[in-house]
């Protein structure tokens, strides 16, 4: 496998106010990408509130995940953290990794 050819998958944990339906729409003008994966859930982390002792209340969060080709996963991913404004304090967590077409692959 060439890395003109290899595939890379950028994963986004993102607060619940970011629209992730309007961010896959925003992927498609903008770079062609027509498939993203959405899914919600909750969690705790360093932003969760707390009063006083009482428990920590999970808060809803988004997964937001995209392949993208490795001659475009740079771009990519930089326009992500600004769209999706992760910079922010509680603004959510970005990764990417590459994809490999098999388990024998290194």
């Amino acid at each position: 496998m060439t890395a003109e050819s290899q595939q890379h998958l950028i994963t986004a944990i993102l607060p619940a106010d970011v629209d992730t339906l309007a961010l896959a729409a925003a992927l498609h003008e903008h770079f062609g990408i027509t498939a993203v994966f959405r899914h919600s859930g909750r969690g705790i982390g360093r932003t969760t509130r707390r009063v006083r002792r009482a428990p920590l209340i999970p808060e809803r969060r988004s997964l937001f995940s995209v392949e993208v080709a490795a001659e475009r996963v740079e771009e990519v991913f930089a326009w992500l953290i600004e769209s999706a404004r992760i910079r922010r304090m509680g603004g959510g967590f970005i990764y990417q990794q590459r994809l490999r077409s098999s388990l024998l692959d290194t």
